[in-house]
């Protein structure tokens, strides 16, 4: 596992395959969970400071996943949608795995835990 400056300091940041795609509706987030088998959901808000540092170091972790869709709701523009997932709080990371919630972390949370969880449910379903 890479700590997060070796994330952020061995790649430039504009080097990303792609940024995460805003979603604001649960038919958009449905067609994603069906697209793929891992599907990484970051709940933020845009005057959410935690929430704009960890976005760039979560898109470059999982940059390491090519089986991983990732895609962004911004609760501020987007608040029903984040209460049908029970989101109320920010920043919120959910790993769907072949459509079920597996990983759920809030809040101040561990980009190296997080990178460990998601990194054993990939080598479940890639190796």
């Amino acid at each position: 596992m890479k700590t997060p400056e070796q994330l952020i300091g061995s790649r430039h940041l504009t080097a990303w395959k792609e940024e995460m795609k805003q979603i604001t509706s649960i038919e958009e987030i449905n067609n994603l969970k069906n697209k793929s088998d891992m599907l990484l959901l970051y709940f933020s808000g845009e005057m959410c400071s935690v929430c704009q540092d960890l976005k760039p170091k979560i898109e470059v972790m999982i940059d390491n996943y090519p089986g991983i869709l990732t895609a962004q709701v911004d609760i501020q523009k987007n608040s029903a949608l984040a209460a049908s997932y029970q989101v109320f709080t920010v920043p919120v990371a959910i790993l769907f795995v072949k459509g079920q919630e597996t990983i759920r972390e809030a809040g101040v949370f561990s980009l190296i835990q997080l990178e460990e969880k998601i990194a054993r449910y990939d080598a479940l379903l890639h190796d």
